[in-house]
């Protein structure tokens, strides 16, 4: 089958990584206009001439995340009943989205949380097909082989994503780690922005992340809005003990075995407990495997080509 794909171009985005599965099933990426399939990643993509350019293809569009704004540097509350009513601020119109979404035959999205909010916000209904992650896995490391600071000590923690988005809340892993009582430099940020707090690395490649993954004790995901959070799959991939907070709406589709408080200092008293410890790495090595499949680009690609069947 021949598809055209659209999305966000850059490293931290998915469709690159779509396209790689769809070629890895024997499809074609083509241009539009020859397109059997069209598939739209993200709103960025969305396009209402779509039909008039290839009036034969089916075309889906993608939704990521349907998030808070924060508006003149305040944060909203991300509990899914707080803004119901005006769940985007001035910044977003639920409307403006279902009017995009007209010109696609599928709607689909990356957790239940957005389906949910597609519905009861929108109007819209979709089917979950939950995005790919980067190519990680678990490598059992020496210790010497692992990435160390300056000092050259082992990181202890690990943060992948954008540290300075109010959302992703960094600062509940900065006050956590004080509260441990660890140093600054126990922690590693991977990412697109330098919270100028531990040590930063700015964007890495899938070989270098991986090693990250591998070299550290724990991750950080303590965001709280995110649809899914790809690091989080990540590190739970690499048998990382992964800290996700209970306020993530997400939190009991994919890893309630071990959900944590947002409060730093209940997350050090988690961190500092054999039994949460335990739990944690109980629940990694067993998903770990499964996760891998489940997310992986070409699983992805087929949920994909799956639903394309359908219409």
């Amino acid at each position: 089958m021949n598809i055209y794909c659209a999305g966000a171009e850059a490293y931290i985005n998915q469709i690159d990584r779509i396209r790689e599965g769809f070629v890895s099933l024997g499809h074609q990426i083509t241009n539009i206009e020859d397109a059997d399939m069209i598939y739209c990643n993200d709103p960025s993509s969305y396009d209402l001439d779509f039909k008039k350019k290839n009036s034969k293809a089916k075309i889906i569009y993608n939704v990521l995340d349907l998030p808070p704004h924060c508006i003149d540097g305040n944060q909203y509350d991300i509990s899914r009943y707080t803004y119901i009513d005006n769940p985007y601020g001035r910044n977003y119109d639920p409307l403006d989205l279902k009017e995009k979404l007209k010109g696609c035959d599928l709607v689909t999205c990356i957790c239940e949380e957005v389906q949910w909010q597609l519905l009861n916000w929108c109007g819209l209904e979709s089917r979950v097909i939950y995005n790919p992650i980067k190519d990680v896995s678990y490598l059992n490391l020496q210790d010497k082989d692992k990435i160390k600071n300056q000092r050259g000590q082992n990181y202890k923690y690990l943060y992948v994503g954008r540290a300075n988005d109010p959302n992703k809340r960094f600062h509940i892993v900065a006050e956590t780690i004080m509260k441990l009582r660890d140093p600054v430099d126990s922690l590693a940020i991977v990412g697109s922005e330098d919270p100028r707090w531990g040590d930063y690395y700015g964007v890495v490649n899938d070989e270098v992340l991986n090693l990250f993954y591998n070299s550290v004790e724990y991750f950080f995901f303590p965001s709280a809005f995110k649809s899914v959070g790809l690091p989080a799959l990540e590190s739970i991939v690499t048998k990382t003990k992964t800290i996700v907070c209970k306020d993530d709406p997400t939190s009991e589709e994919l890893w309630s075995g071990i959900a944590v408080s947002s409060s730093p200092d209940k997350i050090a008293s988690s961190i500092n407990n054999p039994e949460w410890n335990e739990t944690c790495k109980n629940f990694v090595e067993k998903y770990s495997d499964e996760y891998k499949e489940k997310f992986s680009k070409t699983s992805v690609a087929k949920n994909i080509i799956k639903e394309y069947n359908t219409l």
